[in-house]
């Protein structure tokens, strides 16, 4: 399975919009103008972001977006889901019922376990991971 455009890009607006946190706010044109994402597009991912409480808005000259909590405390799966929706690879994982052959079905125990394994290591990583990767490979870039 691959993740969505909307998910890569949201992700990468978050991250722009994580590495302001102590500074101030991001405005949207600057984050669509340096990660190439049309105004457009970015503006429904950020709706989708705000919904579920992974980011903020603040009004006014110095106003844009902020994340809602401190980048150690959002789980990077909140993100993904916020924008994917359910990671499960199919349906009768998270809804065996919707299969009349879920109770014998090996493959079924196959994709639970699959969309465990990547479930698992999004709600094992938080922002902040992201953030201090970031900035060790910057660190890593002007080492001497």
């Amino acid at each position: 399975m691959k993740l969505s455009t909307k998910c890569r890009y949201g992700m990468r607006a978050v991250i722009q919009i994580a590495q302001m946190h102590e500074s101030g706010s991001c405005k949207r044109k600057d984050i669509a103008k340096s990660e190439g994402i049309s105004d457009s597009y970015l503006e429904n991912i950020l709706i989708i972001l705000k919904t579920n409480g992974i980011i903020k808005t603040t009004r006014g000259a110095k106003g844009g977006y902020l994340l809602a909590k401190k980048p150690a405390d959002i789980i990077l799966l909140e993100i993904v889901e916020a924008l994917e929706g359910s990671l499960d690879l199919v349906d009768c994982v998270s809804a065996p019922d919707c299969c009349e052959k879920h109770t014998n079905c090996t493959t079924r125990l196959l994709w639970k376990e699959m969309s465990q394994a990547w479930q698992s290591v999004l709600s094992t990583k938080t922002l902040q991971d992201l953030l201090d990767s970031e900035n060790q490979k910057v660190a890593e870039c002007f080492s001497i």
